[in-house]
């Protein structure tokens, strides 16, 4: 082997105004980053921590143990049981006895909902866990997945892994047989154990008799979900009134929930004007704001429905705080619209979006037009948001949310930014955090991630949505939009996509495995991503790869990551010798205090040994880096013979230039 010249160089250049009384909503409140994180409320709680919290409030239902053995036995698990049962939860922690800290755990909510992608496009790795919840999933879709499972569970077989699908029982009759003899049917579990756990892991601690009350009795019986959801409410009782006791709590939280749609369509059989009718959706929607937002609301909400050509005029009405009164409204002594009715603003709500379903759009473009209101504070408007959210994921209209994020993120036409952004930001945290919709979200913000032409605004917030939003739970999921993202940036801004694809890959190496797969499958095309060389260049820690301290050997000894991390690097020394320079010198230093050297020289010399030219480059980076203060002889040694070898000479046909004796003994 000839000595060559170095190939690789280092480089060093490697305000709204709508009409009379609307708001001008401007100054923006935070930055787009400030905008997210001050709006993901609550700890962020990752997947292991999802499962570590449902592990210390979770009991037991009945045949739980026949359900666990089948899962052990054959792979799989098909669990059913009636509504309510807690099925979803069963399945996570059946999966969860099986897992520890480093297992790959994966929810299939996307794969439960569409036909497409199948479970054929999965990335399994080795002892994967997998729940698929096909309690909501269309006929189309479930069929299509049953197909899928057939094939899926060899290949879970090949990788030691296990899946537990839900089934709801009205779908039992639909299951093909290869598939039902994995079934277990679960029982309902106690509904005062469930709420005990949850309270006591709050450091409530209820009696066996204010368990047995008469008051609970109802909410015991009512799905898992919703018990959970009180044990959250009677929290929020003692922490709002610490001078309670446990009865008081209770009750607060049963009062709160209580059903009022009876009273709602009673007080409605007997109210037919059509202002009256504004009204009471006005303050339902609105309540806690002035009574003067209130009745420009509701008036703007009779201009939307055309209402105002069949009225008398104006001054021939009675007065709005008469029409209160008459409504049962109140205005409490801050000049706040309430009702005196503990949940009957919801009930109102729900009333009005049940029962006129073609209503829904316009009620959407009234809260577009009613949230510029001036009289309207910060907290009034976040309130409208949450509260139209919540109906319309609830009726099952996440279109008219999308409508509204669509209007409030993205810049005025002018290219200013949105006023109303921090509004479109708080709407898509909660279509994303909701059980039901929020893969409709997740996909939105897939689609954002592919956009060529998608604003820095927007993009900023999806890099924060995925950050502190969709990856804590769908981890997976995140990596891939940032991925979609990053190649799109243009390298200005911060945080960029690039910077959490990075920060996200750190922690987690199943993570590291996927983004390094995609990698592998961009860079192989004819035309990469330029941005994909940038990335493996900063994943690519040597030292990261090479250590053995948390698994049974380092991930630069797996077969199939050490072939695709020759491939990356194969790619880069091609395509930017410009960018290698420095990051080939960090491997060899981490080679240096690794043993043996070849695990992580190896790879470079695979990278290199299809092209002469770039093993004769390496070699020279190689000399010149160990006659630095830093280098180290032994390492260029034993690189030129992997070099050597990988060219068929033997040793001896090579003599080394100014090598110490003693490094080639």
């Amino acid at each position: 082997m000839t000595e060559t010249s170095n190939e690789f160089h280092e480089t060093q250049d490697s305000q709204i105004h709508t009409g009379s009384g609307d708001l001008n909503v401007n100054p923006v409140y935070y930055t787009i980053h400030e905008s997210v994180q001050q709006q993901a409320r609550g700890p962020r709680l990752t997947l292991k921590g999802d499962l570590r919290w449902l592990k210390s409030r979770f009991e037991p239902p009945q045949n739980f143990g026949a359900a666990r053995d089948m899962l052990r036995k054959s792979r799989t698990v098909v669990l059913t049981g009636p509504p309510g049962s807690g099925r979803r939860t069963a399945a996570k922690m059946l999966l969860n006895e099986l897992a520890d800290d480093h297992t790959p755990f994966t929810v299939l909510d996307d794969e439960a909902r569409t036909q497409n992608p199948g479970l054929d496009k999965l990335k399994v790795q080795p002892g994967h866990l997998f729940v698929l919840d096909l309690s909501e999933t269309g006929e189309d879709v479930f069929h299509a997945r049953q197909r899928d499972l057939l094939s899926f569970r060899t290949i879970l077989q090949q990788c030691n892994g296990y899946i537990a699908v839900v089934v709801p029982d009205s779908r039992k009759h639909q299951l093909d047989s290869d598939l039902a003899q994995f079934e277990a049917r679960i029982d309902r579990p106690r509904g005062a154990s469930v709420l005990r756990w949850h309270l006591e892991q709050e450091s409530i601690f209820p009696s066996d008799q204010q368990l047995a009350s008469e008051e609970l009795a109802r909410s015991l019986s009512a799905p898992m979900s919703e018990i959970a959801n009180l044990a959250h409410m009677v929290t929020l009782a003692r922490d709002t009134n610490r001078g309670g006791d446990v009865s008081t709590w209770l009750s607060e939280a049963v009062s709160a929930r209580i059903d009022r749609s009876n009273e709602v369509a009673q007080q409605l059989s007997k109210v037919h004007g059509g202002r009256q009718r504004t009204v009471l959706l006005a303050a339902a929607m609105c309540r806690g704001a002035s009574s003067d937002a209130v009745f420009f609301a509701s008036h703007r909400l009779v201009s939307a429905l055309s209402l105002d050509g069949r009225e008398q005029p104006r001054m021939e009405q009675e007065g709005y705080r008469t029409q209160l009164g008459d409504l049962s409204i109140d205005v409490a002594p801050n000049n706040r619209i309430e009702f005196s009715l503990r949940s009957y603003d919801r009930a109102l709500r729900e009333h009005f979006w049940d029962n006129y379903p073609d209503l829904r759009e316009p009620f959407c473009r009234w809260v577009d037009d009613i949230i510029r209101i001036e009289q309207f504070t910060r907290r009034d408007r976040e309130n409208l948001v949450d509260r139209f959210v919540e109906q319309a994921l609830r009726t099952n209209s996440p279109g008219h949310v999308k409508w509204l994020i669509d209007r409030w993120v993205f810049p005025r036409q002018n290219g200013a930014s949105n006023p109303l952004r921090d509004y479109g930001v708080l709407a898509l945290l909660t279509g994303l955090r909701n059980e039901r919709h929020g893969y409709f979200f997740r996909r939105l913000v897939y689609e954002w991630s592919r956009r060529n032409d998608l604003p820095y605004d927007v993009g900023q917030i999806l890099v924060d949505v995925c950050a502190e939003v969709i990856a804590p739970t769908y981890p997976e999921q995140a990596l891939v939009r940032l991925h979609h993202r990053a190649r799109r940036e243009d390298g200005t801004g911060n945080p960029t996509a690039y910077q959490a694809l990075i920060e996200l890959t750190s922690r987690d190496p199943i993570l590291l495995r996927l983004l390094l797969d995609r990698l592998t499958t961009g860079l192989a095309k004819q035309q990469p991503w330029p941005a994909d060389h940038f990335l493996f260049l900063a994943i690519a820690d040597p030292l990261r790869l090479a250590d053995s301290s948390m698994r049974s050997q380092p991930l630069a000894a797996d077969h199939t990551i050490r072939s695709q991390l020759a491939f990356c690097w194969r790619a880069a020394m091609l395509a930017r010798p410009d960018l290698v320079v420095q990051r080939v010198c960090h491997w060899f230093d981490a080679a240096g205090r690794t043993a043996p050297h070849d695990l992580l020289l190896g790879i470079l010399v695979d990278a290199a040994s299809q092209h002469l030219h770039l093993l004769g480059s390496l070699h020279v980076l190689a000399r010149d880096w160990s006659r630095t203060t830093s280098g180290r002889a032994d390492v260029f040694v034993r690189l030129s013979q992997l070099i050597d070898m990988a060219q068929g000479l033997h040793s001896t046909d090579y003599v080394f230039d100014h090598v110490p004796e003693e490094a080639v003994r």
